[in-house]
This record gives C-alpha cells, structure tokens and sequence, in this order.
C-alpha cells in the first residue's frame, strides 16, 4: 500500500492520521492483505460453509410490540430541537 492509498482510504473514511500513523501504517496495512491474499492459495471447493462453528442456541428473540416513546420523551435530552424533529449538525462537506 502506498501513502498516496492510504491518505485516499483515510479521507474517504473521514480518518484523521498522524505524521507517525501515515509512516508505519502503509507498510502494517501491506503485510496484512499479504497474510489475506495466502488464503487465497487455499482450495475451499469442496468444504461446507460454515456460519456457526459452534451451535448456539436461540439466542435471538420473538418480536415483541412494546410501546416506544412519546415524541417529547425522545426529544427531552435533545441539545437542539426544531419543530419537533432533532437538530443535528451539517455533516457533508462541500469540495
């Protein structure tokens, strides 16, 4: 990975780096998608997916309709409320 890739990947994900982050990580960021391209070697034709290698149970429940808050239960704690709806800051950038 080159600086250049890893500064495009930062901006994109709105990542901040230091100057000590954008020395060491290009090269850390290399050996680990070399460590995931050895899998690529390894034949997996004929193995089973497996999603849960130890079976769990039911640990997910039923749906259960439940009353929700009242509109001015949610917006109590709201640091910024406008007709009734929450506030928040503008987050897009524009270039």
């Amino acid at each position: 990975m080159t600086l250049q890739e890893l500064k495009t990947i930062a901006a994109t994900a709105r990542v901040g780096l230091t100057e000590k982050e954008k020395e060491i990580f290009p090269e850390q960021i290399s050996q680990i998608i070399s460590h995931i391209q050895a899998l690529d070697g390894v034949d997996t034709h004929d193995t089973a997916p497996t999603y849960y290698p130890i079976k769990q149970a039911g640990f997910l429940r039923d749906d259960e309709v439940e009353p929700s808050l009242t509109r001015e239960q949610a917006l109590a704690n709201c640091p910024d409320v406008v007709d009734g709806y929450f506030r928040v800051p503008r987050i897009i950038e524009e270039e």
